[in-house]
């Protein structure tokens, strides 16, 4: 028995209908989130594209460490580290980072799946990132827990008050540690600015090294007299150490207190004198600087030395120590006045 046209067409409408709506409801899934984040937009942090100067604080956390940082006159500052001064450059690579991300597709939801992209919670041991910022009124304008960085350059990130997991498109720079915001290597003065060093170290007498002219390359030993070097150059690391340094930490100078154990002082070519006190604390060793203008043309660098050191003690590297305030014997040797037979 044949099905009337009229039947076979409303049966194929009401078929078309059904796909319709299956379809649609799929598509709701798929792209369904939780509503008071309100994604997928084109930004996991919507005010941020629009207005990154509302960002007054962020506020950094990982299993190991926590980061604040707070935004003052003179730029951006470590309120974690007694308000060192921070990497503006940093923050600002940090906010354009959190605004570009894109997602790219929801993840999981599970949290007994986060670790698995690297989403743990850090608070209470887990391996993901936590990223918070906010407006001078302490309004979150970003909650974001980052996780694992594919090799495709794509990466994980939840919001940390909602249970959905993303793949994202973008890059997040290294800032979970203070050291990554200590600009720490903020001293250098380049090996041929270097004119003398004078160093007294722990033990043993003081003693000075000295370019025999601006176009050596190598310090003699000028003081004191009766001592040669043990071989040509063989003074040169010394005298150059504050060429390029990078502290390891910093501290309040306060917190350093009592006599200097050794020192090292540096004039440069262009009449910078650059003095480094050292202290041996608890076997870590802090140095204090003080940079003194002897021209007008060390005018700038000693103010910049100064803005960045004063107030400060920063923690040295064991080879920088070693280079730094190494004794005299073993880098020279003494001399009779009268030739040997």
């Amino acid at each position: 028995m044949s099905v009337p046209l009229s039947r076979r067409r409303q049966a194929l409408i009401s078929l078309g209908g059904g796909i319709f709506l299956l379809f649609s409801g799929l598509l709701a899934v798929f792209w369904q989130t939780d509503p008071g984040v309100g994604l997928p937009p084109g930004t996991l942090t919507p005010r941020l594209p629009d207005d990154p100067a509302l960002v007054f604080e962020i506020e950094i956390e990982d299993s190991d460490e926590s980061v604040l940082l707070r935004r003052t006159l003179e730029g951006w500052a470590l309120v974690s580290n007694e308000g060192f001064p921070a990497d503006a450059a940093l923050a600002g690579r940090l906010i354009a980072a959190l605004a570009a991300l894109e997602p790219m597709g929801e993840r999981t939801h599970l949290t007994e799946r986060y670790e698995a992209l690297g989403l743990g919670d850090p608070a209470t041991g887990g391996d993901g990132t936590r990223i918070v910022m906010r407006d001078t009124n302490q309004g979150v304008l970003a909650d974001l827990v980052i996780g694992r960085q594919r090799a495709d350059g794509q990466l994980y990130v939840r919001h940390a008050a909602s249970p959905e997991s993303w793949l994202v498109r973008g890059y997040i720079p290294e800032i979970s540690s203070a050291a990554h915001w200590m600009e720490l290597d903020f001293l250098a003065l380049g090996r041929s600015a270097i004119r003398e060093a004078c160093i007294l170290p722990e033990s043993g007498p003081g003693y000075c090294l000295r370019r025999p002219s601006l176009s050596s390359e190598r310090f003699d030993i000028v003081s004191p007299a009766g001592y040669r070097l043990v071989s040509p150059g063989a003074g040169d690391g010394v005298a150059t150490t504050l060429a390029r340094v990078r502290f390891r930490d910093v501290r309040p100078a306060r917190e350093i207190r009592g006599p200097r154990d050794a020192e090292h002082r540096i004039t440069t070519v262009n009449g910078l004198e650059l003095t480094v006190s050292v202290f041996e604390r608890d076997g870590e060793y802090w140095a204090k600087l003080v940079a003194i203008a002897q021209s007008d043309a060390a005018r700038d660098a000693a103010v910049a030395i100064n803005e960045r050191a004063d107030g400060w003690a920063f923690r040295l590297s064991d080879l920088t120590v070693d280079r730094l305030i190494r004794p005299l014997p073993g880098l020279a040797v003494a001399v009779s006045d009268s030739p040997r037979e």
